[in-house]
Order: structure tokens, then sequence, then C-alpha cells
């Protein structure tokens, strides 16, 4: 698995949380503290999928939303 960082933020809850690729391009999740570790570890599960596929790097990509 790539290496990648992880942060807690105040979010709003309607958030779950999100990935983007860092300037030194080591990808950032960035995980609601406002929810449950639970919530964050299946959001950060979903994340690292989006990681493990490139699609970070396609610009084709776009994710969409329920």
């Amino acid at each position: 698995m790539e290496d990648y960082r992880v942060t807690l933020a105040n979010l709003p809850t309607s958030v779950r949380g999100f990935v983007f690729l860092e300037s030194d391009g080591v990808p950032r999740i960035v995980l609601n503290a406002n929810l449950t570790r639970e919530q964050n570890m299946k959001t950060m599960k979903h994340e690292i999928q989006h990681i493990e596929n490139n699609e970070l790097t396609d610009p084709n990509y776009k994710e969409e939303t329920p």
C-alpha cells in the first residue's frame, strides 16, 4: 500500500471526508472529527480505494455523490 497522511478536521457532518494529493505527491486523507471512529474508519477505507485505484491522478475521474 502507498504511503499517505491522515488529518482530522472539523467539517460539516454532511462531509465524511476527502482525499487529495499534497504538493510533494503524497496523498492526504482528511476525515471529519465530528463523526464517530467507526464512520471515519469506513471513510478512510473508501479514500484508500481512490488512492489504490490511481484515481487522484486520473483527469477523467469524477466521483458520483449519492
